[in-house]
């Protein structure tokens, strides 16, 4: 049995003729009378009766008839399904994203992502960007967001925005009070790191080591929330991107010092697979996120992001 000699009868006994059903099918009448006799054939029972114009089922038919109709309305729900993902207006998407941006800036990406495509669902992981780029080789996530790091060969990579890596300190520091700061200068001090496996991690002990600055203390974490704590209560100065710490620079609970050889910048890339043919929604998420069709580019949302703290401190309170 096949799916031509099944939808050849269905059609038949829906419109009680061969000829109607010859006309629905988009063929001859003859093609579809020995679709017929070949399924009867196949399953070695008769189907139809015909007395004079009349068509009727046997038990047989009945019973096919009945499991027919259930496999047509699966046919149909079947083929609404794929040109709803062809379309993109549905289908599923695991994405991942570095930890920093996947606190700070993918709440906005996602959201208006979410606005243009609400039935495609979603699932956001986020790691180092290290573990991303392992992640996106093992083929757990499709599409990724990091701060650019060493990529192997297997990775294509589409560069989106930069950002800005900040020296922070809290303001009860001597070190705030300078107009400008040498990495040198940060020769014996207390640090809070990020973790070497992010980005921002392995940029700045780059620029240290080149340098032999070497800290009285290190402590090194993942939390950029508790890295920003722990700057604020004076137990050490840290390198952070401006998007995470934009809020708390406007409040004057952190402090920006300027670097000399500075500034430093993050790039932020999206990154996929190479060779691998991408969902409609994945590469619906990649337009959107080098352009797409929201104004509200990647570019867009970090100048969004680091902007909305100075306007909130113009409004009245």
């Amino acid at each position: 049995m096949n799916l031509n000699q099944l939808r050849a009868f269905h059609s038949v006994v829906k419109t009680g003729t061969f000829s109607r059903a010859a006309e629905n099918l988009f063929v001859t009448e003859p093609a579809v009378f020995i679709q017929v006799r070949s399924l009867e054939r196949c399953l070695g029972f008769k189907l139809l009766d015909k007395s004079g114009k009349d068509l009727t089922l046997t038990e047989t038919g009945k019973l096919l008839y009945e499991y027919a109709e259930k496999i047509f309305v699966l046919v149909d729900e079947a083929d609404k399904a794929v040109k709803e993902i062809q379309e993109v207006k549905s289908g599923h998407l695991r994405v991942a994203a570095a930890n920093t941006l996947a606190q700070y800036l993918m709440p906005m990406v996602i959201s208006s992502f979410r606005d243009n495509y609400p039935r495609i669902h979603l699932h956001v992981d986020e790691g180092s960007s290290t573990e991303v780029v392992k992640g996106i080789l093992a083929h757990r996530y499709e599409v990724a967001v990091v701060a650019r790091v060493p990529y192997p060969d297997k990775i294509n990579v589409l560069p989106l925005s930069r950002d800005e890596v900040l020296l922070i300190t809290s303001p009860q520091s001597s070190l705030s009070l300078v107009s400008k700061c040498s990495l040198r200068d940060l020769d014996g001090q207390p640090m809070i790191c990020k973790d070497i496996r992010s980005a921002t991690g392995q940029a700045i002990w780059t620029e240290l080591e080149k340098r032999n600055v070497k800290p009285s203390s290190i402590i090194e974490a993942g939390n950029t929330e508790f890295i920003k704590a722990l700057v604020g209560d004076n137990k050490g100065v840290s390198f952070l991107a401006k998007l995470c710490v934009i809020d708390e620079i406007d409040r004057g609970e952190l402090v920006a010092v300027p670097i000399e050889e500075g500034p430093f910048y993050l790039q932020i890339d999206a990154i996929h697979l190479k060779g691998k043919d991408l969902s409609p929604a994945a590469s619906k998420f990649l337009h959107f996120l080098q352009q797409g069709d929201n104004p509200l580019n990647l570019e867009h949302l970090i100048g969004e992001m680091q902007s909305k703290a100075r306007s909130a401190r113009s409004k009245p309170h």
